[in-house]
């Protein structure tokens, strides 16, 4: 029996010309990313599978249904209609490479569990894996919905979701964040550091932040106070983005960089450019700094902490930052000055009570 296709997926060439490749049964295509552009050769692969989509056929039997196609008909219909484009192809990139050459009725515990330590394999922790899985199965449901009903859909296994992280920079960190920022000539990481402590914005939407309206992404509106979240064209999601007023301390640096950036849109950015994530400059500055085990999103952790430890209202922090009250209450509520304080001052028993 013929070896069934895995379907197209990318491949990392080494040696003298090295680089990502397209992967296609025998056929071999270059994207032209060099080794460090994992980025864009994952946009390369999202255009080839597009350009060569043909709508599947009304298959329900799970052995008929190549896992390739199913994550192809996702990437295609579903994911370029999201705002999370980028980090499905991320996450359906490892899916292609180790279920492609499978169908539907292969998804199994074993098999999940196997793909997980595959993945483990390869440098990444089990909830990388699970994320990795969560797209898979979003995309067997979406082909479910969209071209079954199927005999039967697979349940797909992933492991236990990890604890909430919760790591958050004290005041002396964030200053030995700051001082770092200065002695590497680093300003766009400190602008970021500075707008996530007082601001608690996701870094998608932090990165995305303009000086003047835009229609896709957030900005400052420095003459009312007011920092929006989203664009005016953007629809609302369940990671919620309000416009809340600017912090008052934040207020100083916003206008000192307004006055810089002349002529710019961003107000982060590497050399009038705008980016995209922090890579290698945010560890080179977690590394001159000393601070270990800290990410980009720490900074929203930090602007949550450091508001519930100044007595803010638990209800005034889930507003402010665009969370819900119950995740405020159940991850950081323990850092609230008044957390548990009338279990702790409830009048108890006044018998006599026995010394030990």
């Amino acid at each position: 029996m013929p070896r069934r296709a895995k379907g197209a997926r990318l491949y990392l060439r080494t040696g003298r010309n090295a680089g990502w490749v397209i992967r296609d049964g025998e056929t071999e295509r270059r994207t032209g990313c060099s080794p460090d552009d994992r980025e864009g050769a994952e946009r390369a692969l999202q255009e080839y599978i597009a350009a060569k989509y043909e709508p599947p056929t009304r298959e329900t039997e799970l052995k008929r249904i190549n896992c390739a196609d199913v994550i192809n008909v996702y990437l295609t219909e579903h994911a370029p209609n999201t705002r999370s484009l980028e980090w499905i192809i991320h996450t359906a990139t490892p899916v292609i490479e180790f279920w492609g050459t499978r169908t539907l009725a292969d998804i199994r515990g074993q098999t999940c569990r196997e793909y997980v330590a595959w993945r483990c394999q390869q440098g990444v922790s089990e909830q990388t894996a699970r994320h990795d899985l969560k797209t898979f199965r979003a995309a067997i449901r979406y082909y479910h919905r969209e071209y079954g009903p199927l005999n039967a859909v697979p349940a797909v296994t992933m492991p236990k979701r990890g604890p909430a992280k919760t790591r958050w920079l004290t005041r002396s960190h964030a200053a030995a964040l700051l001082i770092a920022c200065r002695a590497l000539g680093y300003h766009h990481v400190a602008r970021a550091i500075l707008i996530g402590i007082y601001t608690g914005t996701r870094s998608q939407a932090l990165f995305k932040l303009r000086w003047i309206p835009s229609t896709d992404a957030g900005w400052f509106d420095l003459e009312r106070g007011i920092l929006y979240r989203r664009g005016a064209g953007e629809d609302d999601t369940a990671k919620r983005r309000p416009a809340v007023p600017i912090p008052d301390r934040l207020m100083p640096h916003l206008r000192r960089w307004r006055k810089r950036d002349e002529g710019l849109a961003h107000v982060i950015h590497w050399k009038g450019q705008p980016i995209k994530k922090l890579r290698r400059s945010w560890s080179a500055v977690c590394d001159l700094a000393g601070v270990e085990g800290v990410t980009p999103h720490t900074l929203r952790h930090t602007a949550t902490t450091w508001l519930l430890q100044a007595g803010v209202p638990i209800w005034e922090v889930a507003g402010f930052v665009g969370m819900s009250e119950e995740v405020v209450r159940d991850v950081y509520g323990h850092h609230h000055p008044d957390h548990m304080r009338r279990a702790a001052s409830a009048p108890r028993n006044t018998q006599k009570q026995t010394k030990v």
